[in-house]
C-alpha cells in the first residue's frame, strides 16, 4: 500500500497553479535522479530578483528520486512512488506558477519516482508586489509502505524591486557547500554572517528526519564548522543554516 511520507524542505517540491502559464523543459544540468535528487536551484541560489513592470520568469527543476532510506537505525529501504504539491502561499500577486510534466495536461503537479520534471513562474510585478516574498511549499510524498506525513518546504523567497532601483541586501549568511563532498571521515561547512550571534545547525536525513541539530556561536565573517562521519550511515543528507530570519539549505553525501 502506498502512503505518505515527510519530504525535506530543501528536498523535492511541484508546483501546482491556476493559469496554465508557459511551457517548461527541466534544465539540461541535472539528468541524474540519484546523485542530484531535489529542488533546483537550491535555496542558496534562490530565485532570480524581480522588477516592476519587467515580466519575470523563474525556471524551477524538480529531480524526484528512485528510492530512499529511512537512515539510522532501522535503515530501511523504500520505493520512492511519487510527489505532488498540495499547497503554495506567498508568492507576489502578480505571478502566476505552472507545472508540467510528461502528461500532455499542464498543471498536473505529479512525478513519479525515477523522473525530472519542471514548473516555471511568470508574469509582471506590480507596485503592490514590491518587497520580499517568502515562499512556503507543502508536499505530499508517496513512497511505499511508508508512513504519512506532511513537508512545509522554506527557504525560497523572491524580491520585487521597484523600476530602476538597486537591488535588496541579499540574505545576512551565506551557506557555502562542505568540503570535501562526497566524504567518509570528516568535512568542513563553511558560511559568512554579517554579525556576531548564535545559529542553528541542522542535519536531516532524506525523510525530513532531524538526525543531528547543534547550536553554534558565529562571528561576523567566515565560520567554520567540522562534521565527523562516524555518527552517520552512507547516504544522501541535507544541512540547514537556521540564521535569524534566513534559511539556507545545502546537500551533502556520505561515502564509507
Amino acid at each position: 500500500m502506498t502512503k505518505k511520507i515527510l519530504l525535506l524542505s530543501i528536498s523535492i517540491f511541484i508546483l501546482k497553479a491556476s493559469s496554465f502559464g508557459q511551457a517548461c523543459s527541466p534544465a539540461s544540468t541535472y539528468t541524474n535522479t540519484n546523485t542530484q535528487r531535489g529542488i533546483w536551484p537550491d535555496t542558496l541560489g534562490n530565485f532570480a530578483t524581480a522588477t516592476v513592470g519587467v515580466p519575470y520568469s523563474q525556471l524551477v527543476t524538480i529531480v524526484i528520486p528512485t528510492d530512499t532510506t529511512s537512515g539510522p537505525p532501522l535503515n530501511i529501504h523504500f520505493n520512492w512512488d511519487s510527489t505532488v504539491m498540495a499547497s503554495v502561499s506567498g508568492l507576489p500577486t502578480s505571478l502566476t506558477y505552472a507545472c508540467w510534466n510528461t502528461s500532455v495536461r499542464p498543471n498536473n503537479c505529479t512525478w513519479p519516482g525515477n523522473s525530472i520534471g519542471c514548473a516555471i513562474i511568470t508574469g509582471t510585478p506590480t507596485t503592490a508586489d514590491i518587497g520580499t516574498h517568502k515562499l512556503l511549499f507543502t508536499t505530499d510524498n508517496y513512497i511505499h509502505t511508508a508512513g504519512n506525513q506532511v513537508a512545509v518546504v522554506k527557504g525560497y523567497k523572491i524580491i520585487v524591486n521597484a523600476a530602476n532601483a538597486v537591488n535588496e541586501v541579499q540574505d545576512a549568511a551565506v551557506l557555502l557547500q562542505n568540503s570535501p563532498n562526497p566524504f567518509s571521515d570528516k568535512t568542513e561547512i563553511s558560511f559568512t554572517t554579517e554579525e556576531n550571534g548564535t545559529a542553528q545547525l541542522k542535519i536531516y536525513n532524506l525523510l525530513g528526519s532531524v538526525v543531528q541539530q547543534s547550536e553554534v556561536r558565529v562571528n561576523k565573517g567566515m565560520n567554520k564548522i567540522q562534521l565527523d562521519a562516524k555518527n552517520f550511515d552512507s547516504g544522501v543528507y541535507f544541512y540547514s543554516l537556521v540564521y535569524g530570519n534566513n534559511v539556507s539549505t545545502r546537500k551533502m553525501v556520505i561515502n564509507k
